[in-house]
């Protein structure tokens, strides 16, 4: 475990629900662009030991976030690939479909290539656990049991690969919370990182603005040296 303290879950919001989704859709979609590349003899066997590492994926990074939001009856944004993956992740459950079934759907319709889907966008080049990239159906690869401040940690290291913004902005002060009513909580944490991301995307907006401002009186600047080199220009090639 990455850290002995446990993690307080009243203190977690939709968002962050809604940015492990998002570091989890990363994972399928690596995941997918791994595997569809490769030229492993896709045996039953392969096959089989693909589910099995998908299964430990939903368990450890999608299925227990979701169940907290249930429990704050609230509900996390996820994009439409994890939608679509989890759709046949309920399928395989619940004995509407084979792994061998899942396997097939899985390559076939939840690519991250796909317009509807398309995901390709937060795909790292770093990820713990990252099973996809060797032999996972012959080495026999250790899974571990992740709690709640590990997968925060992985999270945290996934969006400090992307861009600048690509997460929302975290731990804004939290004002009015009231004991015991967690949906009236998770409304207040969402006003109030709205509110700062608000604050936030302002202040840079001035600040790109004052970088124009900037640069367009250091071109008014110029305009009057390049006029005198003009001049200097015709009046050399003058006879």
């Amino acid at each position: 475990m990455s850290n002995s303290s446990k993690y307080d879950l009243t203190e977690f919001t939709i968002l962050d629900a809604t940015n492990i989704l998002e570091y989890a859709t990363s994972h399928f979609a690596a995941i997918w662009i791994a595997c569809d590349r490769s030229h492993v003899p896709q045996s039953p066997a392969y096959k089989a030991s693909f589910v099995r590492h998908l299964q430990w994926e939903v368990d450890s990074f999608v299925f227990p976030y979701i169940n907290i939001c249930m429990v704050f009856n609230t509900h996390p944004t996820m994009t439409n690939l994890l939608r679509s993956i989890l759709g046949r992740f309920s399928r395989l459950q619940t004995r509407n479909i084979t792994g061998e079934q899942f396997y097939a759907e899985f390559f076939a319709h939840c690519s991250p290539h796909d317009p509807e889907l398309r995901s390709t966008h937060r795909v790292v080049l770093k990820y713990a656990h990252d099973w996809w990239k060797d032999r996972f159906d012959t080495l026999g690869f250790a899974l571990p049991s992740l709690d709640v401040n590990e997968v925060l940690d992985m999270m945290a290291d996934h969006f400090e690969q992307l861009p600048m913004g690509a997460m929302l902005l975290p731990d804004p002060a939290v004002a009015g919370q009231v004991e015991g009513d967690p949906l009236l909580n998770q409304i207040l944490a969402v006003k109030a990182r709205v509110q700062h991301l608000g604050n936030s995307l302002e202040k840079m907006l001035q600040e790109k603005t004052m970088m124009a401002v900037a640069a367009a009186s250091s071109m008014s600047e110029l305009e009057g040296p390049m006029d005198e080199l003009e001049e200097a220009l015709l009046t050399s090639r003058r006879p």
